[in-house]
């Protein structure tokens, strides 16, 4: 596997404008959208497993099709940890999570297709069952990352399925 080049942008402008690359608006989507339409991106990154290349990175810059299923799977078990801190303490610091890292560590592309699905799988139904609980008078609550950038409840279900819809541009899917 060759080095990914690390991606070192700050995506929270997503919650500021649109995408000025996948193009898409998150500001605006409430937790109950995500809830419903988040199992129909599943089935399409699923698809994406099954592509002849999907473990081949077809340039430096981009992970492979797996890489992109099993980060997502990741980063909405990232999420959920940060949704339950922030609706359980005040004002959390999350705990660092380096993306490339987790890649590089969690031998994405060495897992086996049907591992990948299911830490997809899981990993959404998890998601969407601690946002489904989160009572609405909750979104408002905060938390920090160490970086100081801050979110609410509701701004980092935005930002936590901006990544799920990018990374679907990302796989031209």
């Amino acid at each position: 596997m060759t080095e990914i080049i690390p991606d070192g942008k700050n995506w929270t402008f997503v919650l500021e404008s649109i995408c000025t690359q996948c193009h898409h608006d998150v500001r605006e989507v409430s937790p109950a959208q995500v809830i419903e339409q988040l199992p129909q991106f599943v089935d399409r990154y699923l698809l994406a497993l099954h592509r002849p290349q999907a473990k081949v990175r077809t340039d430096p810059a981009r992970w492979s099709d797996q890489e992109y299923v099993v980060h997502v799977a990741d980063m909405l078990v990232t999420m959920t940890e940060r949704l339950k801190l922030m609706t359980n303490q005040d004002d959390p610091t999350f705990p660092d999570w380096d993306q490339d890292q987790a890649a590089e560590k969690g031998h994405y592309n060495d897992l086996d297709t049907d591992t990948a699905a299911t830490r997809l799988r899981a990993s959404a139904s998890l998601y969407i069952q601690n946002l489904a609980a989160i009572d609405p008078t909750a979104y408002g609550r905060q938390g920090l990352r160490s970086n100081g950038a801050a979110f609410t409840v509701a701004t980092l279900n935005q930002y936590a399925w901006h990544d799920v819809l990018h990374h679907m541009w990302d796989l031209q899917a």
